[in-house]
């Protein structure tokens, strides 16, 4: 035990001398997934791995040892997310995994190797994204909104309007930081051309995805009859249906044959096209409201809102008016 505390003592004073060289590998690291920092040495026996991140003070990521893991010095930051890949070691290969990994994981990273007489450094920079996600567009009255969450670093939403209106639209855009370092963007557009195609679109560095939003004619349909409510979706995409914004009445994702049609609707819908175009069913005035075809492709989302007003049945308002009228007169002989 005397020989490994002296080791130990040996390995951290080296450490704390070492200062990170310029050019180190870059690894980018999604949020809240695994990621691999690469370490190869020249295999030999008598192996001694640290993995020490540099930050301001040496942190304690992972340690190997006597042909096995040693955590007992274990930063707790790094408890149950760290793994070597042991049937590897021997042949050289040090790498480190680190899972469900978060905005305090970015820095250097030092993989120290010993192996006989030899010692070896490898630095690794890593840093964390969070791409940009889904990107909800919507309509109320006559404010357009945008929105999306999660992504880092911090994003921008910009609009793009067809045709451009001969006004400037009244914009406002709000980011605010959550509890976990992630960034939530919104973005709302006042005075609302219904003849108008709006693109929202939210980028970072990493990249960036647009939903655009168009509002089709109003269409018209008599009660207890099928109406098809258009959609135009193309090559593999995920397809949704909703019913005045919030319900849901279907969901198709890319790739599956049939789609997945909510309970309580499943009397209602009659199909679904090739498109995405909407067979429905109505009934009664009930059935009047927007209805919203959602189209989610790798890098763009395409809204397409429907008015659907339901025609008065005058057939049966007449057949009241007669069940009424005959009643009248049996009352009234």
């Amino acid at each position: 035990m005397a020989a490994l505390g002296s080791a130990l003592t040996q390995t951290v004073v080296l450490l704390m001398g070492v200062v990170a060289g310029q050019g180190a590998p870059q690894v980018v690291c999604v949020f809240g997934g695994s990621c691999l920092l690469p370490c190869r040495f020249q295999p030999n026996r008598n192996i001694v791995l640290h993995w020490i991140k540099k930050n301001g003070k040496d942190v304690n990521v992972h340690s190997y040892y006597y042909d096995q893991d040693q955590l007992n010095y274990q930063d707790p930051l790094y408890k149950g997310r760290t793994s070597l890949f042991p049937d590897q070691i021997s042949g050289g290969n040090a790498s480190l995994r680190l899972a469900r990994v978060d905005l305090q994981d970015q820095g250097t990273y030092l993989c120290y190797a010993r192996y006989s007489q030899n010692k070896q450094n490898t630095f690794v920079t890593l840093t964390v994204r969070a791409p940009v996600g889904t990107v909800d567009i919507m309509v109320v009255n006559d404010t357009v909104t945008c929105k999306s969450g999660g992504i880092y670093p911090r994003p921008e939403l910009t609009w793009s309007i067809s045709p451009r209106p001969a006004t400037a639209l009244q914009n406002t855009t709000e980011v605010h930081e959550d509890d976990q370092g992630l960034y939530d963007v919104s973005g709302s557009l006042r005075t609302v051309y219904t003849e108008s195609v709006y693109s929202c679109s939210v980028q970072n560095e990493h990249g960036a995805r647009t939903a655009t939003m168009r509002q089709n004619p109003p269409m018209q349909s008599a009660p207890k009859s099928e109406v098809l409510l258009p959609c135009n979706a193309s090559g593999l995409a995920d397809i949704t249906w909703t019913f005045n914004h919030n319900q849901p009445i279907l969901r198709k994702r890319a790739g599956q044959e049939k789609p997945q049609v909510e309970t309580e609707w499943q009397q209602h819908v009659g199909g679904l096209s090739e498109s995405g175009s909407l067979l429905l069913h109505t009934t009664s005035a009930e059935s009047a409201g927007t209805y919203t075809c959602t189209v989610s492709y790798a890098e763009e989302t395409d809204v397409t809102n429907i008015e659907l007003k339901i025609l008065e049945d005058h057939n049966e308002g007449r057949l009241d008016w007669l069940k009424y009228k005959s009643k009248r007169c049996k009352d009234n002989p």
